[in-house]
This record gives structure tokens, sequence and C-alpha cells, in this order.
């Protein structure tokens, strides 16, 4: 029976053609798409920043196959054996055709593709910043990595990140430790202002909001003199997104919670840019976090909770060729300290020292009592920028940050009038001023850089009928930074010349041998250089190798000169106070760091990391016997010293694809510190620590409503014990 259409006069035949055709094609389109076992995959990338391209297309002429890359520019096309013309493109930049020969199972193929002119003119294009590739030891916590870490502190959360730890003092007290070095000698950048307050105390937890970054980046080392010469540890960046530049409306919500401590956190933003005014962009944010009574095996600790409150807000108003924007953030916390920590006389404190639990325990409360840390930080910031014509970018950043700390002793003060109105036995304030100048020039025959000015002025005070522990002091601070690279092809070349000057002035009550009282007052001035330079080498599409060195200077903190008597259950004092000590010198770091880092490939990437970091003048404390007794019990006496140390160690930081939706994670971290002049083992250093992690991927299917990015990841740490001691 012939197969017609009604009403088309010889449709039957030219249907019966068709149909005979369609037969005799689907065979081949199967073995097109279904039987070709080989594949070609890589990662597409901007030739220059090496940034990737997300949505460029990859276009296989004889078959016309296309795909598009992901967000991390990679892509993945099944093909059978042959030779292949495959066009790569994306809009701004030149399109790029190679040919393919596939013998194998896999290939491998990357393409960086160069900016096209001629495409870009007359375009306008507003976005994020992508950041310059460097020589220095870097990594960073973003996406799901950082969300891992949502609801801890800010130290707790960069140990995610291999060779840093942390020193923990309580549940919400967690100080960041670089490569065995921490406090004055890490510096952290709170969305561009540099953090001050009282960072040089081990119980004092950066006072920053995590919630309020969306990239946690850590430059390990001494090698950059971009953020001061005093950052011989290395430095922490913590950076919000940038305001919205498209018209509308968003924001986010987070809530957490955990068991041991029933800690809950929420933390909400919201970001908009009106329609009617685009250049006007504004962002408020908010976390509230609270935990009870931490559970050890056994027991409670008694008085570890804690309360903190924060909040944030920008504003920013951009055009082409300039913009300025404005923030502030205020963060509130209330920790509690353990009774257990303190003790009466000196049997206590030794019987302290060997009992398996603390004598003083409780149930589960959220309350927090005696002793406890009261802190407020405060950060003001404006910066605005101008574009210099075609010779580059002019940006100034000036900011006003307050720090307000109170500490609680474990007793009531025996002062009738000050018992009563519950008043603090430390109470501090310290106030900082910091401006920037920094002018950034266009690339010009494969050299790119900046040059800075800065300044900073710093009062610290403590209130009246306060313990004078810290004394009152003022730093001045102005310096002068240049920073140079030179890329072409696959070298990068980076040096930088940083130049400070230093100027502390201390006034401190004391009494003479008579008993009489009087003021000393002393003043210090330095000049603390710093130097850096590396290469960045890419021997092939994966690998990349980086060298780079760093010489600088560290001047004394005021802590480290004359902190005087007990602070958290510990009794310090400073090196210029001890009789017959010789006045501290400023530190000079040497550091060296070789990174190997193998990336971009679809299976296996990761980082290896060698450092040295040699230090003359090492200022550290050491604990001191017989036992200090005061009014307020009994305690281990900590002073400063002055030594020379060598830090050697290593970091790994790796994972594997064994299949698209199962991956394995492994990092580590290993350091070893001698004192060089008594030639023993440094103390207070880091063990080594080993990460791994089992992750399952499930595949997103787009339909609406359902949730994206979900995965499942079994992972564990081991810390090993510390005998180099």
């Amino acid at each position: 029976m012939p197969f017609r259409f009604p009403g088309a006069p010889g449709a039957g035949r030219l249907g019966f053609w068709l149909l005979l055709l369609w037969s005799l094609a689907r065979p081949g389109l199967a073995q097109t798409v279904g039987n070709c076992p080989l594949t070609v995959s890589g990662r597409v990338a901007d030739h220059e920043s090496r940034a990737a391209l997300p949505g460029a297309t990859i276009l296989v002429l004889e078959t016309q196959q296309a795909t598009q890359t992901d967000v991390d520019g990679h892509y993945y096309l099944p093909l059978c054996a042959g030779t292949y013309r495959v066009q790569v493109s994306f809009v701004g930049y030149a399109p790029q055709t190679v040919e393919l020969r596939l013998t194998g199972p896999a290939v491998v193929r990357d393409f960086r593709l160069y900016p096209d002119a001629v495409l870009l003119r007359g375009a306008t294009v507003r976005g994020e910043r992508v950041a310059a590739p460097t020589t220095q030891p870097t990594a960073a916590l973003t996406g799901q990595a950082l969300q891992q870490t949502r609801g801890q502190a800010l130290g707790e959360a960069l140990q995610k990140i291999s060779g840093v730890t942390a020193i923990q003092t309580g549940p919400g007290i967690f100080k960041p430790m670089i490569h065995g070095l921490h406090s004055n000698r890490v510096t952290i950048l709170n969305n561009g202002v540099r953090q001050e307050g009282q960072q040089w105390g081990v119980e004092h937890g950066p006072e920053i909001d995590p919630f309020i970054a969306t990239r946690l980046t850590v430059v390990k080392g001494a090698a950059s003199v971009r953020y001061g010469s005093d950052a011989i540890g290395g430095v922490v960046l913590v950076e919000p997104r940038p305001l919205r530049d498209s018209a509308g409306l968003g924001g986010e919500l987070h809530l957490v919670g955990m068991s041991n401590n029933g800690l809950g956190a929420a933390s909400g933003t919201v970001d908009g840019n009106l329609r009617r005014l685009p250049a006007l962009s504004g962002r408020v944010q908010a976390t509230f976090r609270k935990a009870g009574t931490m559970r050890a095996p056994g027991y409670y600790l008694k008085n570890s909770g804690f309360a903190e409150g924060n909040f944030s807000g920008a504003l920013g108003w951009h055009k082409a060729g300039y913009g300025i924007e404005a923030f502030y953030s205020q963060f509130n916390t209330r920790i509690g300290i353990l009774p257990a920590a303190h003790a009466g006389n000196q049997p206590d404190l030794l019987l302290a020292v060997g009992r398996e639990r603390p004598l003083e325990t409780s149930g589960f409360r959220y309350a927090i009592d005696r002793a406890y840390q009261q802190v407020r930080h405060d950060v003001g910031k404006l910066n605005g920028f101008v574009r210099t014509g075609s010779a580059g970018r002019l940006q100034l950043t000036l900011s006003q940050q307050t720090d307000y700390r109170d500490e609680y002793d474990k007793y009531r003060p025996r002062n009738d009038n000050r018992a009563a109105r519950n008043q603090p036995e430390l109470s501090y304030t310290n106030r900082t001023s910091t401006g920037e100048l920094l002018w950034e020039h266009r690339p010009w025959h494969h050299f790119s850089g900046s040059f800075g000015l800065a300044g900073t002025y710093q009062a610290n005070r403590y209130a009246a009928g306060s313990r004078q522990f810290i004394p009152f002091y003022t730093n001045q601070i102005a310096g002068a930074f240049l920073i140079e690279k030179w890329q072409q092809g696959r070298w990068l070349l980076e040096g930088g010349l940083r130049l400070d000057r230093r100027a502390l002035a201390v006034r401190r009550g004391d009494r003479d041998t008579t008993g009489v009282f009087f003021v000393d007052r002393r003043r210090f001035r330095y000049t603390t250089p710093a130097a850096s330079l590396g290469a960045a080498y890419d021997p092939s599409a994966h690998l990349t190798l980086g060298l780079n060195g760093g010489l600088t200077r560290r001047a004394p903190a005021a802590n480290e000169r004359f902190s005087d008597g007990v602070h958290n259950g510990m009794y310090e004092l400073g090196n210029d106070l001890v009789p017959g000590n010789a006045p501290l010198t400023p530190e000079t770091a040497l550091n060296l760091g070789l990174t190997a880092t193998w990336h971009s490939h679809p299976r296996f990437n990761g980082e290896l990391t060698l450092y040295q970091n040699r230090i003359t003048g090492f200022i550290y404390q050491v604990p001191l016997l017989p036992l200090v007794q005061t009014i307020r019990g009994s305690h281990i006496s900590w002073q400063f010293l002055q030594t020379d140390a060598t830090f050697r160690g290593l970091d790994l930081s790796s994972f594997y694809q064994l299949t698209p939706r199962w991956r394995l994670g492994l990092k580590g971290s290993v350091v070893r510190t001698r004192d060089t002049r008594a030639d023993e083992w440094q103390i207070l250093m880091p063990a080594d620590r080993v990460e791994a992690s089992w992750r399952y991927d499930w595949r997103d299917d787009g339909a609406a409503g359902r949730l994206s990015g979900r995965y499942a990841q079994l992972g564990g740490v081991a810390v090993a014990r510390q005998t180099r001691v």
C-alpha cells in the first residue's frame, strides 16, 4: 500500500524517500554519538591572566558537535578516532582553530585565547576585576570550600588552608598561625583595611565576622611588601562580595547549627542596584551567633559559651572614569573563660595540671559568667578611584577603626564601688587611623605595577581604674612601596621594595625604690625596610613552578617590651622590665619559598610548597619558674626573650577526580623550627597535620525547583603528638 499525504499530489513518493533516508541515517547517527569511546577535554582561559572563560564555545567543524565550558572553564567532548578541526570562540576574543588527532582513549587540550581589539572596540564591559597572577605562595577559600566553614570563627575556618593552623584557647577563640608565626607577625585585612586592635594576645581572636567574606585569601611568608614590613608570617585577606553592578535586588541567608555546644548561627545579606540610577549600589549584612557550654568526653567545660552580634553596610557610586565607596562594620562578642584557668595558690595549680578533668564543671547552659571577655570593634572606610587618562588608575583609601576590649576576672573587685558597678579589671581602647594613596600604571612593554604611600596613627589607652597591663602608647608609621611585574610568554617576574619609618612613644606609671610614683616616658624610632623578588615559569599547560624570596624587618611591639601583670590566668612580663635584659632589637627575616603547582587538569590538581624562614632576633615567650603569687592567685610567669630561629617546612594540597562524581582530597603541613643560638627546638610550634576527604557530587539536571550543588563529604584530620619541645 503506497504511503500518501492526503491532499498533496505526488506527496506519497516524497514521503517514501524521506522515510527511507531517515531509516538509513539513524544507524550512522547512533554510531557517531553512542559508539565513540574517545574523549577530548581541557580548559579555556585568558592568555594573559589565565582566568577561566566560562561559556566559551568549542565546535568540531567536521561533525558540527559543539559544547560550552563550565564555570571553571572546563569542557568535555566524546569523539570517534580520527583527525578533526576544533574551533574555540568567546565574546571579545579572537577565535582559535586547531587540528586534533585522536588515537588514544583521551586527549587533553587546553586553549588560551587572546583578546580581540576589533571586537572590543566601542563595547562597555562591567564586571569583577580578575586577580593578577603572582609568584607568592597563595591559597584561598571560596565557593563550596568556604560554605563548609560557615558558623566557624575566622581562625578556625582558615585551618582549611594547608600551612595554616590556629591557637585555640576556648571554643570561640582561634588565633591564625601561618608557618608557625602568629599575632603581630600575621597581618589581616578586612575589606582592604588592616585590622588593628589588641592582636598581641594569643587569647585574642580576630574581631572579624567571617560571614562578610565571599573569599578568604592567605598569602604565605614574608615575600610581599604590599601589606607592610611587619608581615613576616603572612597576610590574610578577608574579601567581601563586590557591590552589585546590575539593576535588581538580591540576597542570601545562612542558617547553621552545631550539636556539641548547641551553637546557632544566622547571617543574611541583601544587596541592590537601582535601574534608574545604575551608578548607585548598596549592601547590608548582619550575623548572630550564640553557643552554650562545650562538652568534653564525660563532662562539660564550665562557662565556655559565647555570644556574637555583627553588622555591616556598604554604599558605592561607580562610573566609567571614577568611583567612590563607603563601608562600615561593627563586631560584638562576649566570650566565657574557663574558670579552671585560675588557681588560688601553688598547690592548687599543680593539682589542676595533673587532674584528668577540671575541678569545676557544670551542666549545659547558655549563660556566661565571670570570667569573660567583652569586645567591640568598629571599622569605617572610605575609598575612591579616578582613572588618570591612559596612564593608569589612582586610588585613595582612608579608614578609622576603634577596638574596645574589656576583660573581667573570675572574682569581682575587692573595692566595693567597683564591685557594685561590675567594672572590668582590664579595659582598653585602641584607635587607629590609616591612609593609603596608590597609583597603578597601565601595562607597558610587558610591565605592570604600582606605587604607593601609606600612613598610620594609633593610640592605645586603658580606662581609669583599670590595671596597667599594656601602657599608654602611640604608634606612628609612614611608608612608601613600589611593586613591578614583568610577564611574557611562560615567564612571570615580580619584585617589590618598601620602606617604613616608625615612631613608638610609651607612657607608663611606675614607682622608684622609695615608693614614689612617677611617669616613665620612652620613645623608640625604627626604620624597617623590606624587599621581595620572585619568578614563575610554566613548563607546560598544567605545571607552574614558582620561586620567591623576601627580606624584611619587624619592630618590637609595645606588649613585647612593657606588658606587666596577670592576663587571662597568665602572668606576663615584657623584656624591657626584666632587670639585666638588653633592649629588644628589630627582627630581620629572610624568607625563601619554592612552589610547584599542577593545575587545570581534569583528573589531578595539587600544589606543593617548600619554605625556609630565618629570623635574626626572633622575639618569643617562654615560661619561667618559680610561680608568681599575686592577690589573684598563682600563675606561671611568661617572659619575652630574643634569639635566632630557623623555620623550615612544607605544605601540600591536592585532589584527584576518580570519576565525574567521586573525588579524593589530601592536605598536609609540616613545620620544623630550631633555636639556632641554643641549638634546640623552638617551643610552641604546630605539630604535623594531615587532612583527607572523600566527596560525592550529585549531577544537576537543571530542572526547575531542584536543589543544585548537592554533595556529600566524609573527612578527617590527623594531628601528630608534638615531641619537639
